[in-house]
């Protein structure tokens, strides 16, 4: 903010210098004369309703407020239409939204068309122009000379701004040609209007008035028709890209991300509603995400949780109409706000809220089209969650949740791959086994069983070196295949885990006993090692080999001992 201040002063001043004197320098050597005020007062107010309600294409707007300046100048000279172009500038400050600090638009605004309607002028004499000719072929190449220029130098300034503040802005733009096409618009409509007012008078500003604002009020209805068919055509591409995704953070993500770019969006934030609390997921701030720590947002706090409480979504034009509201965290760039809430079967499952650093950014009509891409991703979300779920139940055991004996051998196979194509040097397998685990069964019931499994499943998974895949193999078996792992290492790993099971504790309500209260149950593990390339080269034969090290070298030998294959 104190940089944009800065900057706002380093403007004025040299909007001091160059534009007061420059308009004095001209008032007192090429005075107006002859100025009819009314036909004045009814320029300025064209000039700026032209500038207010420009004709926007692709984004771009376009400005066709010569066809008012050219015939003042014409009429009056350099001085009138110096004025009348200054005035229109605040049109220009009052339709556009930006987030540049007002007064420094003025600033920059101000001095590109001084400069403007200076250069056009200047050309405009060298081309043999007068003031107040009516002789038809010599005004017709002097307008044709002081428009191109005009709009020749207004794109060659804006880059020259554009690079002093290393912004990324291509000379040669797909619109430029737009530009100077609308010269052979504003061409006849600007002689049009002078040669009219000279035969006809006042009438002719309802003769070419109406008719001018009425086919821009057509083609501005038409541009808009044609800009929501095409978002509505990007909501179709996102919602078919996002029903690709087979992930719930894959369909977050891109849903996030796409929002911010179709909408244009600096920041984005997703809650998830939990009960009627509100809890930030996702935080998207200048096309990257950042880590928030913020408090839960209850009903009715905060813009989002108003949304929540109220069930119906918030636009706010600038900061001023909602920072009473917000009382959670809000950057100071922000300005325009739109937040939504997102449901599924009449219920709020989310809300998000999209803020630009522009002011009235967001228009009611985006309502319908984020209302549309929340469907989408709704739908989505629910296709992720369903895949995902049927993703655990075939990889997954539904009792431990680690992976099952079909995910081990397809995992098994492909480190295996990767040790033969050299991706790594070594590959272990270590697999364990719960010494007497059938007494434990007979003594206190199958479900103490279970929850010894699951808590040692547990235990065996906070052990997971990095890299490393735990499955449950079957019944009270487990196996860890170690990509990168020596057999060395490994049976030191093993070790390891094999002490840290039996001094743990494990908890159990015994189900076969009338009297029932928590148990503490020690048990005791006995593990195989084997190792590839040193025990074999084959993936299935490493598994076996561990599984012959387990029950041959380890629980023949009296359990809880680990024993590694020997040939």
């Amino acid at each position: 903010m104190k940089a944009a201040n800065r900057s706002t002063i380093r403007y004025f001043f040299l909007w001091l210098f160059i534009v007061p004197p420059g308009v004095f320098y001209v008032y007192m050597n090429y005075p107006p004369v002859q100025v009819n005020w009314m036909y004045a007062a009814v320029f300025t107010l064209f000039g700026f309703l032209t500038v207010y309600y420009p004709i926007v294409r692709n984004g771009t707007p376009v400005f066709l407020v010569l066809w008012v300046t050219v015939p003042v100048f014409l009429l009056y000279g350099l001085f009138v239409e110096m004025i009348i172009m200054q005035i229109s500038i605040f049109a220009l400050l009052f339709s556009l939204p930006s987030k540049m600090p007002f007064m420094q638009r003025f600033f920059i605004n101000s001095i590109i068309y001084f400069l403007l309607s200076i250069i056009a002028a200047i050309v405009f004499d060298i081309v043999g122009g007068e003031i107040g000719s009516l002789e038809f072929w010599s005004v017709i190449f002097a307008v044709f000379c002081y428009q191109f220029v005009h709009t020749f130098f207004n794109d060659i300034l804006l880059k020259l701004y554009t690079t002093y503040k290393k912004i990324d802005s291509p000379f040669f733009s797909k619109d430029l040609w737009v530009d100077y096409a609308m010269i052979l618009v504003m061409l006849p409509l600007s002689l049009s209007l002078y040669y009219l007012l000279q035969f006809v008078g006042a009438g002719t500003f309802l003769l070419l008035g109406i008719p001018f604002f009425f086919i821009s009020l057509v083609i501005r209805l038409y541009n808009n028709s044609e800009k929501v068919n095409d978002n509505l055509q990007q909501v179709g591409d996102i919602g078919h890209g996002l029903a690709g995704l087979l992930t719930e953070n894959e369909v977050i993500d891109q849903f996030v991300e796409k929002v911010a770019d179709l909408f244009e969006a600096e920041f984005v934030y997703l809650f998830d509603n939990k009960d009627g609390w509100l809890e930030l997921v996702r935080s998207f701030e200048q096309g990257k995400y950042i880590n928030l720590d913020l408090a839960h947002l209850s009903s009715g706090q905060g813009i989002a949780g108003l949304v929540l409480q109220q069930n119906k979504p918030a636009i706010y034009s600038e900061r001023e109409e909602w920072k009473a509201i917000s009382k959670d965290y809000s950057p100071d760039e922000m300005q325009s706000v739109l937040c939504v809430p997102i449901s599924r079967n009449q219920k709020i499952e989310a809300v998000m809220l999209l803020a630009s650093e522009k002011k009235s950014s967001f228009a009611d009509y985006q309502l319908n089209i984020l209302d549309l891409l929340c469907s989408y991703f709704t739908v989505s979300v629910e296709k992720a969650r369903y895949m995902q779920e049927a993703v655990m139940r075939s990889e997954r055991c539904a009792l431990t949740k680690l992976y099952n004996y079909r995910y081990l051998e397809e995992q098994l196979a492909y480190e295996m791959d990767r040790l033969k194509n050299n991706a790594i040097d070594n590959l272990s397998v270590v697999m364990l086994d719960i010494d007497h685990f059938k007494k434990v069964n007979d003594r206190y019931g199958h479900q103490s069983g279970n929850d010894i499994l699951s808590q040692f499943a547990k235990k065996l998974e906070s052990a997971v070196p990095v890299g490393g895949t735990l499955g449950r193999y079957g019944g009270e078996e487990f196996v860890y295949i170690l990509p990168g792992m020596s057999k060395e290492d490994a049976v030191e790993f093993a070790e390891n885990l094999r002490a840290e099971i039996g001094g743990h504790s494990f908890e159990i309500l015994p189900d076969l006993d009338s009297n029932r209260h928590p148990l503490i149950v020690l048990i005791t593990s006995s593990i195989g090692v084997s190792s590839a390339p040193a025990d074999t080269d084959d993936a299935m034969t490493l598994l076996r080999n561990a599984d012959r090290a387990l029950y041959l070298g380890a629980k023949q030998a009296g359990r809880n001992r680990v024993a590694e294959y020997v040939k």
